[in-house]
């Protein structure tokens, strides 16, 4: 007797690309919408009203956008898109999950520096590790050698800014309990910023 097949359908509703012309899930794209200037506005949250025009998350499909005037093709008018679109949402890609993480740092869930970060590690309340863009040598190995998760996110200037100092290199964010699912929102935030970022065209 024969299984029968399965057909594995999508969760949820699917995009269509402006640019490559493939379909993909809202998460593994940006949306765009024309603002009342007739300028390209980007939404990620997902919530501003219009049509929406969605591109891959990543940096190289934007700049072809921009490039190619797609947006003016897709909207059916002449519309807008600043030389600086790209600059504009790897920003904003990026704030996001800084505030997530600053919501994560009030809510008494995280914690900067090296010595911080290894004495929520030895608690066993460590469930994500973010370090800066300088994280390097025996600190980074040391993390890593945890086997917990560990995300890449901004420069210690960023993640500074976001526990009252100067800089911030290491820090933890403690394993998500009912008050918050910090670890699931920043740990996707952190590598959709940095997908976009390395999908670069050069």
């Amino acid at each position: 007797m024969t299984e029968p097949h399965l057909t594995v359908l999508p969760a949820g509703p699917m995009r269509t690309c402006i640019v490559t012309g493939e379909e993909g899930a809202p998460q593994t794209m940006i949306r765009f919408v024309v603002g009342p200037e007739g300028d390209v506005v980007p939404d990620l949250a997902r919530q501003l009203p219009g049509r929406g025009m969605w591109v891959r998350a990543e940096r190289s499909a934007l700049e072809r956008a921009v490039e190619k005037k797609l947006f003016s093709k897709a909207a059916r008018a002449p519309v807008k898109a600043s030389a600086e679109l790209v600059e504009r949402v790897e920003r904003l890609l990026l704030e996001r999950v800084l505030a997530d993480l600053g919501r994560a740092r009030r809510a008494g869930r995280a914690v900067a520096g090296f010595v911080k970060v290894e004495q929520m590690i030895g608690r066993g309340q460590a469930g994500l590790l973010v370090v800066a863009d300088e994280a390097d040598g025996d600190g980074l190995q040391k993390l890593r050698a945890t086997g917990l998760p560990l995300e890449k996110l901004g420069d210690a200037a960023a993640l500074g800014g976001i526990f009252g100092r100067e800089q911030a290199v290491y820090v933890a964010v403690a394993r998500d309990d009912a008050g918050g699912a910090f670890i699931q929102r920043i740990s996707a935030g952190a590598s959709r910023w940095r997908g976009f970022r390395l999908n670069g065209a050069g």
